[in-house]
C-alpha cells in the first residue's frame, strides 16, 4: 500500500516540475521578446524624433535659403560641388531664394571692381571694403566743404574790402571823371593808332607765313628732285662703270687685221661672235704708228672667234695696203658690250631716225626713244627747230643734252660717225 502510495505521489511532483519549467521558460521567453519588443519600439520612437528632426532642420535650412535669397537678391540654381556629383546620386534641391555661390561671387567682385577697392573673400570683407571707401569718400567731402566753407569767408572777405573800396572810389569818381574823359580820348587814339600798327604787322607776318610756306615747298620739290637725280646719276653711274670695265677708250683699237693679203678685198679680223660682232658693222683701219685712215673694213660674215671682212676705200692701196696687224676703230662698238643709245637732235635723209635706229638695232645696239639713267652713248644729230618754226634751237641747250651731260654719257655727233653709217 506504502509503495504504491509513494509512486503516484511522485508521478504528480514531477509532472508539476515540468509544468514549472516550462513556465519558467514561456515566462523567460516572454521576457526576451518583451525587452526586443521594448527596444524596438525605442529605435522606433528615437527614428520617429530624428526623422520629426530632419523635418524641422529641412524646413529651418527652407526658411534660411529662402530669407539669405530675399536678402542677397540674386536668384539662381544650385547644382552642388563638381567632384561631388556621383555622391548626390539623383538628389535636387529647389526652394525659393536659392542662388548660385558663383553668380553671388562674380557681383560681390564686380562690385569691388566697381566700388574701386580690392577684391575681398567674403561678403563681410566686401562690405567693409565698401564702408572704408565710403568713409574716405566722405571724409573727402568734408574735407571739400570746409575748403567750400574756408572760400566762401575769404570770398566775404574779400567782398567786404571790395565794397569798401568801391566807396573809397565812388568819393574820387567825380575827381577822376575829366581825367578819365581826357585818358578815353588818348586811349582811343592811341589804341587806334595800335590797331593799325597791329594790322600791318600781322598782314607782315601772314606774307612772311606764306612766303616760308612757298619757300619751304619748293625747298622740299627741290630736295626731292635732287634726289632723284641724285639717285637716277647713282644708277647711271653703276651702269657706266660696269660698262667702262668692258669698254676700251676712244684712243684704243677696237680689234685688229690677223689675215690680209696684197690685191685681195677681203680679210680676217680677230672679233667673232664671243665679241657680240654682228655683219654690217664697219671699221676705220689704221696703221699702229699712225693716226691717218688707211681705209674700210666692212664684216661680212661672223665665226666664232674671228670674222670676215671686205675692204673699201683704201687710201693707198699700193703704197700703204692693209695688212696683218693694222687697227679697228669704231665708236659705237665695244667688244662683249651692247650699247644703250639714244639719238638726240634732227636727223634728216639720208640718216633719218627710223632707219638709223633699225640699223643701230641690227648692229647689236640697244636704241631708247628717252633719256635718262642706263643710256651710255648719245648720238648728236643737227640742231632741231624751235617753238616757232622760224629758226633752230642749239641742242646743247637743251634740257635732254644737259640730263646727258649730267650723267656723263659718251657723246658720238653724227657728223664724225657718218663714215662708220651705211643705211
Amino acid at each position: 500500500m506504502h509503495t504504491r502510495q509513494g509512486g503516484a505521489a511522485h508521478v504528480p511532483m514531477m509532472f508539476f516540475i515540468l509544468l514549472l519549467i516550462m513556465f519558467l521558460g514561456a515566462m523567460g521567453f516572454a521576457y526576451v521578446k518583451l525587452t526586443e519588443n521594448g527596444d524596438l519600439i525605442k529605435q522606433r520612437d528615437e527614428a520617429r524624433a530624428e526623422a520629426q528632426l530632419a523635418r524641422e532642420r529641412g524646413l529651418l535650412i527652407e526658411h534660411y535659403i529662402e530669407d539669405i535669397g530675399r536678402v542677397v537678391g540674386k536668384q539662381g540654381k544650385y547644382e552642388g560641388r563638381p567632384e561631388s556629383k556621383s555622391v548626390y546620386g539623383k538628389a535636387t534641391i529647389d526652394f525659393a531664394g536659392l542662388m548660385n555661390p558663383a553668380d553671388v561671387k562674380k557681383l560681390m567682385e564686380d562690385a569691388c571692381r566697381d566700388a574701386k577697392v580690392s577684391q575681398a573673400s567674403s561678403l563681410e570683407n566686401v562690405l567693409t571694403a565698401m564702408v572704408t571707401r565710403m568713409g574716405q569718400l566722405d571724409e573727402r567731402t568734408q574735407n571739400a566743404e570746409r575748403e567750400r566753407d574756408k572760400a566762401i569767408k575769404e570770398k566775404g572777405d574779400i567782398d567786404a574790402a571790395f565794397a569798401a573800396a568801391k566807396t573809397a572810389q565812388a568819393e574820387l569818381a567825380a575827381k577822376w571823371s575829366q581825367e578819365l574823359d581826357q585818358a578815353r580820348s588818348n586811349f582811343a587814339t592811341g589804341e587806334a593808332s595800335r590797331n593799325g600798327t597791329i594790322a600791318q604787322l600781322n598782314q607782315n607776318l601772314n606774307d612772311k607765313r606764306n612766303e616760308l610756306a612757298t619757300t619751304t615747298e619748293a625747298a622740299k620739290a627741290l630736295e626731292m628732285s635732287l634726289r632723284k637725280d641724285l639717285a637716277n646719276k647713282d644708277m647711271h653711274n653703276s651702269a657706266l662703270i660696269a660698262k667702262d670695265r668692258m669698254r676700251d677708250p676712244p684712243d684704243v683699237a677696237d680689234g685688229k687685221i690677223i689675215v690680209a693679203r696684197t690685191g685681195l678685198p677681203t680679210a680676217f679680223v680677230n672679233l667673232g661672235k664671243k665679241d657680240l660682232l654682228q655683219p654690217g658693222t664697219i671699221f676705220r683701219i689704221k696703221n699702229p704708228n699712225s693716226e691717218a685712215v688707211k681705209g674700210y673694213a666692212t664684216v661680212t660674215r661672223v665665226e666664232d672667234e674671228r670674222a670676215e671682212v671686205s675692204l673699201h676705200d683704201v687710201v693707198a692701196p699700193n703704197d700703204n695696203a692693209v695688212a696683218e696687224g693694222d687697227l679697228l676703230f669704231n665708236e659705237i662698238y665695244s667688244p662683249r658690250l651692247v650699247r644703250t643709245i639714244f639719238l638726240m637732235g634732227r636727223f634728216s635723209t639720208p640718216y633719218e631716225k627710223a632707219p638709223l635706229t633699225v640699223l643701230l638695232k641690227r648692229l647689236g645696239n640697244k636704241v631708247v626713244d628717252k633719256m635718262g639713267p642706263g643710256v651710255d652713248t648719245v648720238i648728236l644729230g643737227d640742231d632741231p627747230l624751235n617753238e616757232a618754226g622760224d629758226g633752230f634751237a642749239l641742242v646743247k641747250e637743251s634740257q635732254e643734252y644737259k640730263e646727258a651731260f649730267g650723267l656723263g654719257v659718251e657723246f658720238a655727233p653724227l657728223k664724225k660717225i657718218r663714215d662708220l653709217i651705211k643705211l
